[in-house]
């Protein structure tokens, strides 16, 4: 008994103590509030300054409140009396615009191709893991070679580099690696059994895998569909040759890059707010289906064998 008190006594002192416990954990938020500040205090300061007064630079201080700047991004070209040498005329939503719809097409394209190639993974076959790094090189090669490259083919060939062409195609080959490990994941921790037990119980391959497999692998759909969307919204490198050579035709980080060159005014600021509210707007709507999906997901999984056979069987 005694021996036994001493041990116990011995692992309670080596116990961290609540006053450890306590430091621990207020660091740690500390840490995440400054991370937090880091990540979003630049917005708040280029909100602020997106209501700079017209003769206002880009910089603090303020001189006068107004929306002014927020009239000139939503009528680009327009010469007023508060008009400046070297001002950029570009129409900022215009290429707000050609980069949604391209960043839209790029993740439908990416996900169902990286979806139907995380199929053929599931089984292993000869050069697998050949054609896996082949896969990969889309992250590996830098953009910028990518780019170049595929400017002096199109050059050769005489075929003019187009947002809708050129720059769709290479968007497309950026986001099928991260959309296809996404998927790789997905089938990793799937449960074959759930399959095998929707064809035992009558339904077909078609039925198993829409009633059974997509449900259970929609969040990692709705994961794939976000990144591919983010990472060609915000591509650079490998639209900066591809996308053409006129303003009518670059996405909004090539005409951002070309209007540093000339003046910077607080238009920028709006449209940097602008786009920063959209990027909450796309999250928020990604984490509501992503809830909905997942509760499908276990939905399906829990279900009983005689309430998960499809009607149509």
């Amino acid at each position: 008994m005694v021996s036994e008190s001493k041990h116990r006594g011995v692992e309670a002192s080596k116990r961290p103590s609540g006053d450890r416990f306590g430091i621990s954990s207020a660091l740690f938020r500390i840490y995440i509030g400054l991370v937090l500040v880091m990540l979003y205090f630049p917005f708040v300061i280029m909100a602020v300054l997106s209501f700079q007064g017209p003769r206002g630079g880009h910089t603090f201080p303020l001189k006068g409140v107004s929306s002014w700047w927020w009239w000139k991004l939503f009528h680009p070209g327009q010469s007023t009396e508060f008009s400046d040498v070297g001002e950029f005329l570009g129409n900022y939503l215009g290429a707000l615009g050609r980069s949604l719809i391209l960043a839209i097409v790029v993740a439908i394209l990416a996900t169902i191709m990286a979806l139907m190639a995380a199929h053929a993974f599931r089984k292993p076959f000869r050069g697998s893991n050949a054609v896996f790094y082949l896969w990969l090189l889309g992250i590996i090669v830098p953009g910028i070679t990518v780019s170049l490259g595929l400017f002096l083919v199109l050059n050769r060939l005489g075929i003019t580099p187009n947002w809708k062409s050129s720059a769709l195609g290479v968007h497309v080959m950026w986001t099928l690696p991260f959309c296809l490990i996404i998927f790789l994941m997905a089938f990793n921790r799937f449960d074959l059994n759930l399959e095998d037990a929707a064809l035992v119980f009558g339904a077909n391959p078609l039925q198993a895998y829409w009633y059974v497999t997509l449900p259970v692998i929609q969040p990692f759909i709705l994961s794939s569909l976000l990144f591919g969307f983010t990472l060609s919204l915000d591509e650079f490198q490998r639209s900066l040759l591809l996308t053409g050579t006129t303003l009518e035709t670059q996405t909004l980080p090539v005409m951002i890059m070309a209007s540093v060159t000339t003046r910077i005014t607080p238009t920028l600021y709006a449209l940097g707010t602008l786009t920063t509210l959209l990027s909450f707007a796309v999250i928020a709507l990604y984490i509501y289906f992503l809830i909905r999906a997942e509760r499908r997901s276990i939905a399906t999984i829990v279900l009983a064998p005689d309430e998960s056979t499809p009607d149509a069987v």
